[in-house]
C-alpha cells in the first residue's frame, strides 16, 4: 500500500546503508592499520586477552635483555680470571726458570723483577675490574632473575676475591732456590682457585644462554598466538571492503530509487 507520510523504503535503504558504511570503514581501519582489534568495540575479549600477551611480550623481551647483561657481567669477569690465569702461568714459568741451576744470580734477579711486576698487574686487575661502575673482583655478589615475576626464579653467583693477598701471591721471589720452589707451590695454589672460579662462571653463562634460548622461544610462540587473535587477515579484508563497496553502491541507488517513487506520487496528485 503506497503511503505518503512515511518512506519506508528510503528509511530501509538508508539503514543498509549506514550498516554496510560501518562495515566498510571497520574494513579500511583494519586494511590501513594491519589489525583486526582496532579499539575494543571491535572485540571485547580479544582486546583483553591480547592486551595481556602485550605485556607479557614486553616483560620476557626486557627479561632477555636483562639476562643479556648478566651475561655481559660473566663474560668480564670471566675474561678477567683468564688474564689472571695468564699471569700466573707466566710467573710459573719464571719461577721454574729460576730454580733451574743454570740461572746465574743476575738472571734470577731478572725473573725476581718480573714476577713482580706481574703481581702488581693481577692486583690492578683485580681492583680496576668493572661492570656498569661497580667492581666485580672482590667478593661481590649478583643474582640474575629468569622470569619477569622479581620474585621468582633467579640466578645468585658471589664473584671470588681475586687480589694478590687472597691468591696468595703478594710476596713472592724467586731469587733463590728454596724461595722459587714455595713460589711455584702458591702460584699452583692460586692457579686451582682461579680455574674452580672460571668453571663456575662458565657454568653460569652456560646457563644464561639456555635461560635466553628459552625466553626468546617463548616470546616468539606469545607473539604468534596474539597475531593470530589481533592481526588482520587480508584476504579476508579486502573481500570484505569489495563486498561492502558493491553493497554501498547498491544502497544509495535503492535510496534514490526510493525517493523517486515517492516523486511518482507527488506526481500523480499534482496531475
Amino acid at each position: 500500500m503506497p503511503v505518503i507520510n512515511t518512506n519506508v523504503a528510503s528509511i530501509q535503504a538508508r539503514s543498509n546503508f549506514e550498516r554496510v558504511q560501518r562495515d566498510m570503514d571497520q574494513s579500511i581501519a583494519r586494511l590501513s592499520s594491519g589489525k583486526r582489534i582496532n579499539t575494543a568495540h571491535d572485540d571485547a575479549a580479544g582486546q583483553a586477552i591480547s592486551g595481556r600477551m602485550e605485556s607479557q611480550i614486553r616483560g620476557l623481551t626486557m627479561q632477555v635483555k636483562n639476562a643479556r647483561d648478566a651475561q655481559s657481567l660473566v663474560d668480564t669477569t670471566e675474561g678477567a680470571m683468564q688474564e689472571i690465569t695468564g699471569i700466573l702461568q707466566r710467573m710459573r714459568e719464571l719461577a721454574v726458570q729460576a730454580s733451574s741451576g743454570i740461572a746465574t744470580t743476575a738472571d734470577k734477579g731478572y725473573l725476581d723483577t718480573e714476577v713482580e711486576a706481574l703481581i702488581a698487574e693481577i692486583e690492578a686487575i683485580s681492583v680496576n675490574t668493572t661492570f656498569n661502575e661497580q667492581t666485580i673482583l672482590s667478593d661481590v655478589g649478583f643474582s640474575f632473575y629468569t622470569d619477569i615475576n622479581v620474585t621468582g626464579t633467579k640466578i645468585s653467583t658471589t664473584v671470588a676475591n681475586m687480589s694478590t693477598s687472597v691468591l696468595g701471591v703478594t710476596a713472592l721471589e724467586v731469587e733463590i732456590g728454596t724461595t722459587a720452589a714455595a713460589a711455584i707451590v702458591a702460584i699452583d695454589q692460586a692457579l686451582t682457585t682461579v680455574n674452580d672460579k672460571r668453571a663456575h662462571m662458565g657454568a653460569i653463562s652456560n646457563r644464561l644462554d639456555h635461560v635466553i634460548d628459552n625466553l626468546t622461544n617463548v616470546i616468539a610462540n606469545t607473539a604468534a598466538a596474539q597475531s593470530r587473535i589481533q592481526d588482520a587477515d587480508y584476504a579476508v579484508e579486502t573481500t570484505a571492503l569489495t563486498r561492502a563497496t558493491i553493497l554501498q553502491q547498491a544502497a544509495t541507488s535503492m535510496i534514490a530509487q526510493a525517493n523517486a517513487n515517492k516523486n511518482s506520487i507527488m506526481t500523480l496528485i499534482q496531475g
